[in-house]
């Protein structure tokens, strides 16, 4: 399934037709519904990989079947009647008579990349860079926080991404790639396909012709991530702030476990969790049952089980994760 598939039911006479549409997109399944008298409300699920999201949408479409609701010719979407308008034209267009148009300037020194300051002296304020590529109908984006923002360690990174500009769209979810030498601290640079970076998700008509790149610490991502952990890395509770060029490491912190008793959920699969759950797991763990573990798996896929008798502490742990 590529495209939207719609699906009405005609509730009573004098109502206007409900609607419920449906797209997956690799691992994910997009849905949006409502009527054309009220707001649209959507969602998105994200499974673990392509064939359990194919099944979970023919679920979904098979459960609007059985409520009576027929498939019927979708609208024409948003992107196709925009696939010809370039990335920077589509940016710069007016929202509104208030609404300040951005303006992107070329960046010395670097071919068809464009930079807008975005409120650079405000403490949230950030600089958003685009690497266009097919005569600017496509393009990678990146941002970095004003607060951590430098000329050379950016030119640094865009010397590596313009030779690479084409990577995040060759058919892959990411590519996490070795930096020939550092940029700034980081050592690695992860590529995101358009669907996994969602650089440009609040533009129906750009989400899929920007990908997103930016610079990493090793640790952060794992070496074998499939996407849905690279998602929940980037994106999930407490996710990797990677407009901050001047933040510490954010290493991957996989955990499988069964801790009773504890408020927390066994998790019989490793999950991308945060430090402080760790932390949390951890602090419980000497006082649970004896048949309690944790399992902490590392970047590289290393794995440490830990039990109520285990003595390593978590600065013990946590130097595993980012060694």
């Amino acid at each position: 399934m590529t495209g939207w598939r719609r699906f009405e039911r005609q509730e009573t006479q004098d109502a206007a037709p409900g609607y419920w549409e449906i797209r997956q997109e690799g691992i994910r399944c997009f849905l949006r519904w409502g009527s054309d008298r009220t707001p649209g409300r959507a969602s998105t699920t994200i499974l673990d990989d392509e064939q359990q999201a194919g099944r979970h949408a023919a679920r979904k479409i098979n459960d609007r079947l059985r409520k009576g609701y027929t498939e019927v010719e979708p609208p024409c979407d948003p992107a196709d009647a925009e696939a010809g308008t370039p990335v920077l034209e589509f940016l710069t267009r007016a929202v509104g008579p208030y609404a300040p148009v951005p303006e992107f300037l070329p960046v010395d020194g670097f071919d068809q990349v464009f930079r807008c300051a975005r409120t650079p002296d405000h403490p949230n304020g950030f600089f958003e860079y685009y690497v266009l590529r097919e005569q600017g109908l496509g393009a990678v984006r990146f941002a970095v926080r004003a607060a951590g923002h430098q000329d050379a360690v950016v030119a640094e990174f865009l010397e590596f991404l313009c030779s690479r500009r084409d990577l995040a769209f060759d058919g892959r979810s990411h590519h996490k790639v070795p930096l020939p030498r550092p940029v700034g601290p980081f050592d690695h640079a992860l590529f995101c396909s358009p669907a996994l970076g969602r650089g440009c998700a609040a533009y129906p008509a750009l989400a899929a012709r920007v990908a997103t790149a930016f610079p990493v610490f090793d640790c952060e991502i794992g070496d074998e991530d499939p996407e849905v952990l690279v998602d929940a890395r980037i994106h999930g509770r407490a996710p990797l702030p990677y407009s901050d060029w001047g933040r510490s490491p954010y290493p991957a912190v996989d955990l499988r476990f069964d801790i009773q008793p504890s408020f927390y959920r066994p998790s019989p699969k490793f999950k991308a969790q945060r430090t402080a759950d760790l932390r949390k797991l951890m602090e419980i763990l000497p006082t649970a049952s004896p048949r309690s573990w944790l399992e902490v798996r590392s970047f590289r896929g290393e794995t440490t089980r830990l039990q109520p008798g285990t003595t390593m502490s978590f600065l013990d742990v946590l130097s595993l994760l980012t060694d």
